[in-house]
């Protein structure tokens, strides 16, 4: 894959202070390698503040399709991590998906 077949795509939240990530990040944000054919998501980063976090959300990433609903992703988040960041993560997921679809729609 090269650079100019994929793009990269950013969703951002605010940290709650009761996190432990809020020491290190007011900011919560998930960084998207997504190949422009497939809408595919082909590399994920996370800013969490444990690695332990940071692979997880990276491996609930890798492999999904901007394209579709996020809601089945979201519920993975809702269902399976159960610290303060829970919000966080979800935002910062769903706004990476927004400003993907307003990508796609030219906006």
């Amino acid at each position: 894959m090269t650079a100019a077949g994929s793009l990269i795509v950013v969703g951002y939240a605010k940290v709650a202070a009761a996190s432990a990530a809020h020491s290190a990040h007011e900011l919560f944000s998930v960084c998207l390698r997504v190949d422009r054919r497939t809408h595919t998501v082909i590399e994920a980063e996370a800013t969490a503040a444990t690695a332990v976090v940071r692979q997880w959300v990276a491996e609930l990433l890798l492999g999904a399709d901007l394209s579709a609903d996020p809601a089945p992703i979201l519920a993975v988040v809702e269902q399976n991590y159960l610290g303060t960041g829970a919000g966080a993560i979800r935002q910062a997921i769903s706004d990476a998906w927004r400003r993907y679809a307003r990508h796609r729609e030219g906006r």
